[in-house]
């Protein structure tokens, strides 16, 4: 005789099966207007003090049949041990044929009072036409009597289909999928975590395309949480794409607190990420001794048509503190970082163009700060990022109410106007190998102009008068140069300028634009350039002279990369 059984609902977990197609649905927490609404899930009364919620569903196409898996959460709401039958599981198809699974040997005998225990069935069924399951029957047999008795004790409706694996993305369920901006969590996991998408950024590395996933994750519980372990799937429109977490070691929240987690996702080279596939894993186990079978069951999906552009970033003026994330553990709180310039210049050689940014670090404690070492990046309007090569780092700490700048070099393509820039400063040490966002401004890069005053910060350099003069040595008929410039330098106080500060490159071209002789000079250090008449030897020699000649000086300074040059001025001789 079938037993009647209550039904209650519990608005924090999910009533059932959801797919992508089959993926469950996470209730979102805190979420923005486009959020998905949380739906209360359906929890069954086993036994009086045992009830019984589905937890995810499995109908997987492997080759040759079907693979399916259930599992089943126990809840022992009494105050005493209750002891768990040897259930019986199977699942209806849409087709009213019915399939037993196998129950795992991991599966509990017992739940202890007000805790919850799992149980995993899973069964490979050799059919090929895609049958849908559509109801979670669960029986308990008594196999001492002849014929064995069947009690059916529950049947629990999936009402959408389950999850059938990471490549059956053709049709995504709308109430399995979410906006960008929407924050989400994992009832089915017993956590109270939420977590919310805060940025995506492509990047280039030696091992090939890897999309880089930041989520801001939020404790909302009274004590201290670790974060479960899921996994997050990049989805194109044809292709899934195996995402890991780049934190390899556990994750733990304080109640009340925050921190980001990464996800690496590596790709094709061309590929466009149209979505992101959230994922947790079971596992069963079948006779004793033998291997785990762990399979995943999507969750959720997440749009990523509304991930941040360059419009969503502030815009930055010139010499403002750049306001770090304050979820930042990675530079020093007293270190203030500003911006005091971003030029852009043509390599006509090269055809391309280069832009500067020159970084003013401040320290405003009472006790040294190492200089960090952070990396940086520009997003031009048209989608595309660079990075910054960073000017080779002293070692020296900043003192107590020290300044000192530090100087990154971008290469664009020669078609780049520079307007509309949005610029990163990007921790590489946290999430290493990878990188995450700490800081994003919307800005212009500022054109060259022809000018006779020019700015290596912290110096302002005017150059007052110039003669370039030969000298031809008849023994080699070659002709040497000489300069006399007279310059006016003035130095801003209070910021430290070192052996790793940019030089003056001067340049000597010829009439065809040909490059004739240069000479290096410092701006600290022994031979460095002073105001007043400054006599500068070039290095290189011509075998005829050629008149006027092109004097061009430019602000240079080594990289990992190389030299970087910044055009400051030029005039005939």
């Amino acid at each position: 005789m079938k037993k009647t059984f209550r039904i209650t609902v519990a608005a924090s977990l999910l009533s059932a099966m959801l797919s992508l197609p089959g993926m469950t649905v996470i209730a979102a927490a805190e979420a923005g207007p486009a959020a998905a609404p949380a739906q209360p899930a359906a929890v069954y009364a086993l036994t009086e003090q045992l009830q019984v919620e589905l937890k995810s569903a499995l109908n997987e196409r492997l080759t040759g049949g079907n693979r399916i898996g259930i599992v089943l959460r126990a809840n022992n709401t009494g105050d005493t041990v209750k002891r768990l039958a040897d259930y019986e599981l199977l699942v209806r198809t849409q087709d009213g044929a019915e399939y037993t699974l196998q129950p795992s040997a991991a599966n509990a005998k017992a739940v202890q009072p007000k805790t919850s225990a799992e149980l995993s069935y899973l069964a490979t069924i050799d059919r090929t036409d895609g049958a849908e399951i559509t109801e979670v029957l669960l029986k308990e047999v008594d196999y001492y009597v002849y014929p064995k008795k069947e009690t059916l004790l529950l049947s629990i409706p999936i009402v959408t289909r389950p999850w059938n694996g990471s490549e059956g993305v053709a049709a995504v369920d709308p109430s399995a999928s979410q906006a960008w901006e929407s924050s989400f969590s994992f009832p089915s996991l017993q956590s109270p975590i939420n977590y919310k998408p805060v940025s995506v950024r492509k990047e280039m590395t030696d091992k090939g395309t890897v999309y880089v996933l930041q989520l801001l994750t939020s404790n909302t519980g009274d004590h201290r949480e670790l974060v479960p372990d899921f996994s997050v799937d990049g989805r194109s429109e044809s292709k899934v794409f195996t995402g890991s977490r780049v934190e390899q070691e556990p994750i733990a929240l304080e109640a009340k607190e925050e921190k980001y987690i990464h996800y690496a996702i590596p790709t094709d080279t061309d590929t466009i990420l149209s979505g992101l596939n959230v994922l947790t894993t079971e596992t069963f186990i079948g006779a004793a001794g033998s291997a785990p079978v762990s399979y995943k069951v999507g969750r959720l999906h997440i749009e990523m048509s509304a991930s941040p552009g360059s419009g969503s970033y502030p815009a930055y003026t010139f010499g403002d503190k750049i306001e770090l994330d304050a979820k930042n553990k990675w530079i020093h709180p007293d270190l203030q970082l500003a911006l005091v310039g971003l030029p852009i210049n043509d390599n006509t050689e090269e055809g391309t163009k280069t832009v500067t940014a020159t970084f003013l670090l401040t320290n405003n404690g009472d006790s040294p700060i190492p200089i960090p070492v952070f990396q940086t990046g520009l997003l031009s309007t048209d989608g595309y990022n660079y990075d910054g090569n960073r000017q080779s780092a002293g070692g020296t700490p900043l003192l107590p109410k020290e300044s000192v700048t530090v100087h990154y070099s971008f290469k664009l393509p020669g078609t780049e106007t520079g307007q509309g820039l949005v610029l990163t400063i990007e921790d590489a040490v946290t999430t290493a190998p990878y990188k995450s966002t700490i800081a994003a401004y919307r800005l212009d890069a500022v054109p060259y102009e022809t000018q006779d005053s020019f700015s290596v910060y912290p110096f302002r350099i005017s150059v007052r008068s110039t003669g370039t003069n030969f000298i031809f040595n008849p023994q080699t008929l070659e002709y040497s140069y000489l300069g006399n410039y007279d310059l006016t330098i003035e130095r801003e106080p209070g910021v430290r300028v070192d052996q790793m500060f940019p030089v003056l490159l001067f340049e000597l071209h010829d009439s065809s634009g040909r490059l004739v002789a240069s000479s290096t000079n410092p701006l600290t250090g022994t031979g460095r350039l002073v105001s007043g008449t400054n006599k500068i030897r070039f290095a290189g020699t011509t075998q005829s002279f050629d008149y006027p000649l092109t004097l061009k000086i430019y602000e240079a300074f080594k990289t990992d990369t190389g030299e970087s040059k910044r055009l400051l001025t030029q005039m005939e001789q």
